[in-house]
């Protein structure tokens, strides 16, 4: 059957030279693979599935089916500003890799599909501290995968641990925990949401936060493998 949706673009895999397979997450069927075939002249461009897209789509559903057949798509929204912005260019990335690893359900999730929209929402508007939205985006996708952080940073607990994804009253180690200056900014920036961002951290915060954030999401689930993405938005960053 036909089967029209909107969707978020999570990345493009070539097939052949005017073909790739592209992944996207859906508002109607969750995460799903499609061909789609693209020409320099007409029809679909590449770039139309740059990472977090959101597309109107249209394709063949079958069942049998690992990979549905695209029949038409448009563009909806590009996040990444791409001709201006290489910052948000990475961050879509990042994010767009993210729930590609994270995400394996396929089927409808519109609470998660509204909370993946609200993250492009915050990326395409966004003005300042661009650099601070994927470090809001993995704290917040962490409540969606069922293993929040809790922010019970206070003078009894001021030690945030990577492991117990809390502040702990000690210190274990240099790989697990923050220092008490680096748990306040990061307890800080627990309370940022994609409206009240303005928390500013250095590029060895953010950094650092990332790292641990990450290492907390493989503790809790078998599903991230290394997140490629993340050594050029480092990089990027780097030179602000």
């Amino acid at each position: 059957m036909l089967l029209k949706t909107e969707a978020i673009v999570l990345n493009r895999i070539k097939y052949t030279d005017n073909s790739f397979v592209v992944n996207l997450f859906s508002q109607a069927k969750g995460k799903i693979s499609v061909l789609a075939r693209t020409s320099h002249k007409a029809g679909l461009k590449a770039n139309l599935f740059a990472p977090l897209n959101i597309v109107q789509t249209e394709f063949r559903l079958k069942d049998t089916r690992s990979v549905q057949a695209m029949s038409y798509c448009e563009l909806v929204k590009s996040p990444a500003a791409i001709d201006t912005s290489i910052e948000k260019i990475c961050i879509s990335q990042f994010i767009a890799e993210i729930i590609m690893k994270m995400v394996r359900e396929e089927e409808q999730n519109l609470t998660l599909y509204d909370f993946f929209r609200s993250t492009i929402d915050a990326i395409e508007s966004a003005e300042t501290n661009i650099v601070n939205l994927h470090i809001i985006f993995l704290k917040e996708f962490a409540k969606h995968l069922g293993f929040e952080i809790t922010n019970n940073f206070c003078s009894e607990t001021p030690y945030f641990n990577s492991r117990e994804g809390m502040f702990l009253p000690f210190f274990t180690s240099d790989e697990e925990s923050f220092d008490q200056q680096l748990s306040l900014a990061f307890s800080q920036m627990l309370s940022t949401t994609y409206d009240s961002n303005v928390i500013r951290l250095s590029y060895q915060y953010r950094r650092k936060i990332i790292e641990n954030m990450l290492d907390y999401y493989k503790i809790h689930t078998e599903n991230l493998s290394e997140i490629k993405s993340l050594k050029v938005l480092n990089e990027v960053f780097a030179k602000e």
